[in-house]
């Protein structure tokens, strides 16, 4: 999720999820608890909504704990801060409320042809005449660049959207929207700005402002950044191959690469994490597998693979058997944003549960990403001992387990 910058005091954050963002709830508020106490709250958004004549950002932010990843120790302006990058970084310049910003980013992407993309940024911006870091923000995955629309920066994911503003050189959280799932697939959404809460809203109204802010972005061109030593880069480490015995798992791993990282740049190697909710080999001319499939995009550095991209696509892989082994036909991709839930239902029917507790689950995700990882190593004799993601601790790698990861094989 986005590492919230708090803008009101007592505004509650979330913690930064690296590059590929956790969306999971951020609240200590049940559901209950939030509908019990929407009643007694105005639910208008216009009554708490922005507004810098009566909102003295001053009087009420707090400086949240981060740190910058970038080194501006003797920079006097934005442009020396860009000479000191190393390739591989993006930067691009954009006004954000009242304040001319440079952001940097760990990596980009090519989201269209020419154009390069990011979903996290460090924030810099001038303070009595030199660059001052200001804050930091990640999105939740490549399907969601950074935008920035009517001077305002937006920071989403599947399940969440976040609006900031910087007013008098302090970043403010103008709108937060996200919804959360329980056990059983039930949604609850939750909505607050900067001078409200969640609790003061119904769940009508924060579903309706979650929507909207999704829509707000539509038609509205990403932020363009500047890849730093070019789109390309050499691979250090050999491409991804799954390194098992089954030619089912082959071809379908080979379908996530050749197509899920269509819209990747500049790593040195792409490796896929399919999180499986459940195959349906009942039709062998439409072999079904359903789950959350998530696309990984790794530099090399030292003995630590560093995450620099990446991106879920949850939903159902179609294949048929053939006279050569297994040909993937087509691929159904739940929707992003307001669209989410309903699609979901309709790609994964009565599995729709079953994908929402065990398909978004992040520890189910990373036992699995790391297991992956671990067997690429193995399968290639590499020197690599952890994987990273951008503002998180490395993880150590378990032990391979290619000969059994999928089945008990005699």
């Amino acid at each position: 999720m986005a590492l919230v910058l708090p803008g009101c005091s007592g505004s509650k954050g979330q913690e930064d999820a690296g590059v590929l963002a956790s969306e999971n709830a951020v609240t200590d508020n049940s559901a209950e608890d939030k509908n019990s106490s929407a009643s007694d709250a105005t639910n208008e958004t216009g009554d708490s909504s922005y507004d810098p004549s009566s909102f003295n950002v001053s009087d009420v932010y707090e400086a949240p704990s981060q740190e910058s990843s970038v080194d501006i120790s003797g920079c006097d302006t934005f442009t020396q801060i860009v000479d000191k990058l190393e390739d591989g970084k993006g930067y691009a310049n954009v006004t954000i409320g009242d304040a001319d910003v440079l952001l940097v980013s760990s990596g980009t992407y090519e989201w269209e042809e020419g154009i390069y993309a990011a979903i996290d940024a460090d924030i810099f911006i001038y303070k009595d005449g030199a660059p001052q870091y200001l804050g930091s923000v990640c999105a939740g995955g490549t399907a969601y660049p950074l935008e920035v629309a009517d001077g305002n920066l937006y920071v989403g994911g599947n399940h969440f959207m976040t609006k900031y503003t910087i007013d008098s050189e302090n970043m403010v959280e103008l709108e937060e929207a996200y919804v959360s799932y329980d056990t059983d697939g039930n949604d609850t959404y939750y909505y607050k700005t900067c001078n409200s809460q969640f609790e003061d809203y119904d769940e009508e109204t924060a579903k309706s402002r979650f929507d909207e802010l999704f829509a707000e972005l539509d038609n509205v061109e990403v932020i363009e950044f500047q890849p730093v030593g070019g789109a390309s880069s050499s691979s250090k480490v050999p491409a991804y191959e799954y390194p098992g015995p089954e030619l089912f798992y082959t071809v379908l791993y080979d379908y996530m690469i050749d197509e899920l990282s269509k819209n990747y740049s500049d790593y040195d190697v792409c490796i896929p994490c399919p999180v499986i909710i459940s195959e349906d080999e009942s039709d062998k001319d439409d072999i079904k597998v359903y789950g959350n499939f998530w696309i990984f995009n790794y530099n090399l550095n030292g003995d630590v693979l560093e995450c620099t991209s990446g991106g879920s696509y949850p939903g159902c892989i179609h294949l048929k058997s053939t006279d050569e082994g297994y040909e993937v036909i087509s691929m159904d991709i739940v929707e992003d944003g307001a669209d989410f839930d309903e699609s979901a239902k309709k790609i994964f029917g009565d599995l729709y549960d079953t994908f929402i507790k065990d398909g978004e689950d992040e520890n189910v995700r990373e036992e699995i990403r790391a297991q992956i990882i671990a067997n690429y190593v193995a399968a290639n004799g590499l020197n690599i001992t952890s994987y990273q993601d951008y503002g998180w601790d490395p993880v150590a790698l378990p032990e391979e387990n290619i000969d059994s990861f999928y089945s008990t094989l005699d």
